[in-house]
């Protein structure tokens, strides 16, 4: 939860979670990068906003309720070959690593 934004980034609440699964079910039928979902089609069906989807993406990531979940500019999907899963994951190391080490300098300059 962030200071300031406890309504955006706050736990995920009973009717989110009543989601999850719709979530899941419909995550689950888009096999494939090209067959991706776009955050605003889920939002809209979902009377959800973009960082509420995003935490609820979050929770099924983190607790393996869709293997092979996968994200990328065109939206979320499963991955139908290893080597989609593998660009994801390599994508979502590097956004890792790129929000731990990149605050580092910005900080820095400001000493």
């Amino acid at each position: 939860m962030l200071r300031g934004f406890e309504k955006l980034t706050d736990e995920l609440t009973d009717d989110e979670l009543k989601k999850v699964p719709l979530i899941i079910k419909g995550i689950g039928k888009r096999i494939g990068k090209e067959n991706a979902v776009t955050s605003n089609i889920i939002c809209k069906k979902m009377d959800l906003i973009g960082v509420r989807l995003r935490k609820i993406i979050h929770f099924i990531r983190v607790n393996n309720l869709l293997y092979g979940l996968c994200s990328n500019s065109k939206g979320y999907y499963v991955a139908k070959t290893m080597k989609e899963l593998e660009d994801n994951n390599k994508s979502l190391q590097q956004r890792i690593t790129s929000v731990m080490f990149g605050g580092t300098g910005e900080q820095t300059d400001f000493e």
